[in-house]
């Protein structure tokens, strides 16, 4: 005979309500937890989650839209998130809109057609018009990595993320310090731009002298060109903070062609794998990527049992500056115009 809520309740001692509780995803006392998941191995119990949706009137899937899905962020975001919510007995489908805000709105009505409960998005940018359908529905959205008013969102403190390079490399003496962002059209970029001319102005009469390039293209191949460009120039600057990981290894490319006594200094964002690959040691700024996975499947699973605040709600997290080799970010000598 199948094993059911009723079998387990006999063997726990729990009421119905913590054993459901605990198979939705809810929050359940550690004790509580154990007995339910040792009474589950003793009756080989099988949770169904067919029969379960048509209890709940629930598809028990939940879906993800990225806006890249070759991206090192990205997948991290994935993996934990689908972790996170199988533990609560939900399945995934994943979409990627490739940067494309017309085919991002065309996924969210297809993951809303598909009966989705709910929807994890990383945005391509800041219009919010494609949650229309979701909202039209009454389907609980959670953007991550970009604050999309009138929407859960969890995100990253942007601007302190680089400020906090901009005071590590002013400390070391730097005066003349350049950065390479994206357009002002992506929130991250936006923030991140909004932190170093922050930065600058607090620091008023330690840096005479700043440059911010904008490459044409927001990846590797751009952090190389922006690098270059930015080498170029009559007075190039000493030191290059990188506003995310594309750009930290396109730029990392580019001055491996400068000697290391002529280099200037470096401070990149994300990805530690970066880290354990490349010596001297990079300084990074790194963000917390499992965590605004966990924080986003979590703050979903509230919503999806009636759990979560009245009104949208932002996540804030803090970024970690992780100190590298202290070439990295000193002060030296930086190639004259024409080098690169």
């Amino acid at each position: 005979m199948v094993a059911t809520y009723k079998d387990i309740r006999r063997l726990t001692g729990l009421s119905l309500a913590t054993i459901s509780k605990y198979y939705n995803g809810g929050n359940v006392l550690e004790p509580n937890r154990e007995l339910i998941e040792k009474a589950a191995a003793d009756l080989d119990y099988q949770l169904n989650n067919v029969a379960r949706g048509l209890r709940s009137r629930r598809s028990m899937t939940v879906g993800v839209i990225l806006d890249e899905l070759d991206s090192a962020f990205n997948t991290t975001i994935v993996s934990r998130m689908e972790e996170r919510l199988r533990e609560a007995g939900y399945g995934t489908i994943i979409c990627d809109s490739r940067k494309d805000a017309e085919a991002q709105a065309d996924v969210m009505r297809f993951l809303v057609g598909k009966m989705v409960d709910g929807i994890i998005v990383v945005p391509v940018d800041d219009d919010a018009s494609f949650l229309v359908p979701a909202r039209d529905r009454g389907v609980p959205v959670v953007a991550v990595d970009r604050l999309v008013p009138g929407t859960d969102s969890v995100i990253i403190d942007n601007r302190a993320a680089i400020a906090s390079a901009v005071q590590l490399l002013t400390t070391a003496g730097h005066t003349s310090i350049g950065l390479l962002a994206g357009p002002d059209s992506t929130y991250t970029m936006r923030e991140r731009r909004a932190g170093f001319r922050d930065a600058v102005q607090d620091r008023t009469g330690l840096l005479p002298r700043t440059e911010l390039i904008e490459p044409e293209h927001v990846s590797i191949e751009g952090g190389c060109a922006g690098v270059r460009r930015l080498l170029r120039l009559s007075a190039p600057p000493t030191a290059v903070v990188c506003a995310n990981y594309g750009f930290t290894l396109g730029a990392t490319i580019a001055l491996n062609e400068l000697g290391p006594e002529s280099r200037p200094a470096l401070v990149g964002f994300d990805n530690m794998d970066l880290a354990r690959l490349i010596r001297p040691r990079p300084t990074l700024v790194a963000q917390p990527i499992e965590d605004l996975a966990i924080e986003a499947a979590e703050l979903l699973l509230q919503r999806l049992n009636g759990d979560g605040p009245d009104e949208p709600v932002t996540i804030t997290l803090d970024t970690t500056l992780m100190i590298g080799h202290e070439s990295t970010y000193q002060l030296r000598p930086v190639p004259s115009n024409g080098r690169l």
